[in-house]
């Protein structure tokens, strides 16, 4: 799967870390409390700038929702 850039220097990862655990963006939305024009920004590749709470957020729900000890790293990735 291709992973969605926003620029130069850092790439979504937000599409591939929802589809592999099989989790709706509507069901992130729902359990984060991020309007879904957010979410579905971020899952398309089209966020250039965001809010650390936001990030908080979606991360809290993503650990609620898997379980898993997720990071940063799981929805955004910083290159050269």
């Amino acid at each position: 799967m291709e992973i969605l850039q926003t620029g130069s220097m850092f790439t979504w990862k937000l599409q591939t870390t929802l589809d592999t655990r099989n989790i709706t963006r509507y069901a992130l939305q729902k359990e984060s409390g991020v309007p879904m024009n957010t979410v579905r920004a971020m899952y398309d590749g089209q966020t250039t700038r965001v809010d650390f709470s936001v990030l908080d957020r979606v991360l809290e729900a993503l650990c609620t929702m898997t379980g898993e000890e997720l990071q940063l790293s799981d929805v955004l990735e910083w290159r050269r």
